[in-house]
């Protein structure tokens, strides 16, 4: 297909001069390729290594300020939803919604894998649970992207820090700051306002989300403040994680 015909189909609009344009398009194009044009990236999945290594990670959660973050060791056989259940305990989570992997810098031209729950709502795709982390990242610099809870928009980005000889028998934690936001606060905007009440001492003049404030505290995980976080708890989490 000629590239000025390329660039006019995906600049598409949804007018109806443009439905026409598409309609005369996909007459000469042919629809086949048509379809190739709309289609999602396919992830690329690289060969099993012949030898296991482990990975030093950090994982952040993007666009929060201060940052909250988890630098994270992971056996490089772990499968991607695995290691979904393992960044749902590090970050602490409570993986009540959807989520996803995806690979590739570009926001807008990401690949992402599918989950069990995409493939039983007839998604097609590359399947996470077929998927290791060392069959997506293999050297320091490396990127993974994470998304969970497609409504509040949590993006976390994984970053390859060093590569290690020896993977490590079971997922460890040896680094955080900041506790994750509270499941179902809004996204980053409400978590900030959250965050603000919660520091400012719970000012009944002042409650986010229009909760009264005792409602407010109620509704908050026990012992929630924006700045507290514990390697040792999240690893005994992580511990009850793979034992289970």
């Amino acid at each position: 297909m000629p590239k000025e015909e390329r660039t006019r189909i995906e600049g598409v609009t949804g007018s109806r001069g443009d439905l026409a344009l598409v309609q005369t398009l996909m007459a000469n194009a042919g629809r086949d390729t048509f379809a190739a044009i709309f289609a999602e990236p396919t992830p690329e999945v690289r060969p099993v290594p012949k030898r296991v290594r482990g990975f030093r990670v950090r994982v952040d959660l993007m666009y929060a300020k201060p940052p909250i973050w988890r630098r994270l060791v992971l056996p490089g056989d772990l499968l991607l939803d695995e290691l979904h259940a393992v960044l749902q305990v590090a970050m602490g989570w409570f993986d009540g919604h959807l989520h996803r992997f995806g690979v590739g810098s570009d926001r807008r031209e990401r690949a992402y894998f599918v989950t069990a729950f995409d493939l039983e709502e007839g998604d097609e795709g590359v399947a996470e649970e077929e998927v290791r982390l060392d069959q997506v990242v293999s050297a320091k610099g490396d990127r993974l992207f994470y998304d969970y809870d497609f409504g509040d928009g949590w993006e976390h980005v994984l970053l390859v820090e060093e590569v290690l000889g020896e993977p490590p028998p079971v997922p460890v934690c040896l680094a955080g700051r900041m506790a994750c936001p509270p499941e179902d606060c809004g996204g980053l905007g409400g978590y900030e306002e959250l965050a603000d009440w919660v520091r400012g001492g719970y000012d009944p003049r002042a409650t986010p989300m229009g909760l009264g404030a005792e409602e407010m505290r109620d509704w908050l995980p026990d012992d929630w403040h924006p700045d507290r976080f514990s390697v040792v708890e999240t690893n005994d989490a992580l511990t009850a994680l793979v034992s289970g």
